[in-house]
């Protein structure tokens, strides 16, 4: 009886462990999304900040 508790034990732990993995994984993704998300809002302010200088001084540059 005693080492079917083992097993069982061992066998939580290691579904436990899975899991935490699992759950690491999908955090560190996130984790890097709203890092790009975070990146390309700074480019965005960039641009407006580009922007509004080129208008404050009366001229805008057009780039195709």
């Amino acid at each position: 009886m005693e080492a079917n508790l083992t097993t069982s034990a061992a066998s939580a732990i290691q579904q436990s462990q899975i899991k935490n993995e699992s759950a690491l994984a999908v955090a560190q993704k996130t984790l890097q999304a709203q890092k790009q998300q975070g990146e390309a809002a700074v480019g965005l302010v960039k641009q407006v900040e580009q922007l509004s200088a080129q208008l404050a001084s009366g001229h805008v540059d057009v780039q195709l």
